[in-house]
C-alpha cells in the first residue's frame, strides 16, 4: 500500500506545476499579443488582406481600392476585451458625392470577400455625412449607433480613430489633429459577440492607415 502523506505530497506538488504552467502561458499569451499589437504594424508581414489593394510605405499602409468592405486582418490579435486604434486617412473618395468610409473591425471572425461577409464590429468615419459609426456585421450590417463629427474631415486629414471593447461595452474616439475638438461615443449591445480578431476596413473609399495599436487594456 502506498504512502498516504506520499500521496499528498505528489498531489500537491502535481497542482502547483499545474497552476505555474497555466499562470506562464497566460502570460507568455499576453507577452505575445502585447509584443504583436503594442508596436505599430507598420509592415504588412503579420497582416491577411480579404480583397483590397493593400500596400505599406514609409510607416503606413494604404488600401488603393474601391471594394465593398476591403480588409486587411491583424492575423496574430485574436482577443475578448481589448482596443485598435489608428491614424486614417482619406484619399480619394467618390466624387461631388464623397461617399465612402473607412475605419477599424473589432472581434472579427470568419472573414471572407464580399461586402458585410463577415462576424464582428465595424467602427468608421462617413465623410459625405461627417460622422462616425458603429457597426456590427453577421453577413449583413446592423447600423447600431452613430455621431457627429465635432470637427469636419475632409480628402488629405489624418484623424486617430480608436475603437475600444470590454465586455459588451464599445467606446469610439475620434480626434483630429492639431487640438480640435474630438468626438465620442458609447454603446453597449445586449447579445454581443465575445472574441475575434482586430483590422482595418474601407468601404467605396482610398484610404490610408498609420501608427496602428492592438493592445489590451
Amino acid at each position: 500500500m502506498r504512502n498516504p502523506s506520499r500521496l499528498v505530497r505528489t498531489t500537491i506538488v502535481a497542482a502547483f506545476l499545474a497552476i505555474a504552467l497555466a499562470a506562464a502561458s497566460f502570460y507568455m499569451e499576453r507577452r505575445v499579443f502585447d509584443r504583436k499589437g503594442g508596436d505599430h504594424y507598420a509592415r504588412m508581414h503579420g497582416w491577411q488582406p480579404i480583397s483590397g489593394k493593400w500596400s505599406e510605405d514609409s510607416g503606413a499602409i494604404f488600401n488603393r481600392n474601391y471594394g465593398r468592405g476591403d480588409m486587411l486582418i491583424a492575423q496574430h490579435s485574436k482577443g475578448a476585451d481589448y482596443r485598435i486604434a489608428a491614424d486614417v486617412r482619406f484619399d480619394l473618395l467618390f466624387p461631388e458625392t464623397e461617399y465612402g468610409d473607412a475605419g477599424l473591425v473589432i472581434r472579427t471572425t470568419d472573414p471572407e470577400q464580399g461586402v458585410d461577409s463577415y462576424e464582428g464590429y465595424y467602427a468608421g468615419i462617413r465623410p459625405n455625412e461627417q460622422t462616425i459609426v458603429l457597426g456590427r456585421a453577421s453577413y449583413d450590417w446592423h447600423e447600431l449607433h452613430t455621431a457627429t463629427l465635432a470637427t469636419p474631415i475632409t480628402v488629405g486629414d489624418w484623424y486617430h480613430l480608436e475603437l475600444a471593447v470590454k465586455g459588451c461595452k464599445f467606446t469610439v474616439t475620434a480626434t483630429p489633429e492639431g487640438n480640435r475638438p474630438s468626438t465620442r461615443m458609447e454603446y453597449t449591445d445586449g447579445h454581443c459577440l465575445t472574441e475575434g480578431v482586430a483590422g482595418l476596413r474601407s468601404f467605396y473609399a482610398q484610404a490610408s492607415w498609420r501608427n496602428v495599436r492592438i493592445a489590451r487594456d
